[in-house]
């Protein structure tokens, strides 16, 4: 039997409604590499993106250094591969 209520869970990078009404930005569960989530070993950031409105949030895993981003990166991408040019 299939239950129909059944909930689709937003993707990592979407924003969601937290228990007490407000917004955040839904956060990988863990990395590429198998690492679980928590508090302290994710770096949170920026990154901007000239195709994708807004940019990426990106998490940074401490222990391995893999990131997550959301939304996830498409091929056509145009995010900032260094520092910018200061004139």
């Amino acid at each position: 039997m299939q239950d129909n209520n059944l909930s689709i869970q937003p993707a990592v990078g979407e924003l969601v409604r937290r228990t007490d009404g407000s917004w955040m930005t839904r956060p990988p569960q863990g990395c590429p590499h198998g690492h679980r989530s928590r508090p302290g070993a994710m770096l949170v950031g920026h990154q901007p993106c000239s195709t994708c409105r807004g940019g990426h949030t990106t998490w940074t895993r401490l222990a391995c250094g893999a990131v997550v981003y959301g939304p996830a990166l498409r091929v056509d991408c145009g995010v900032l591969a260094g520092p910018a040019v200061v004139r």
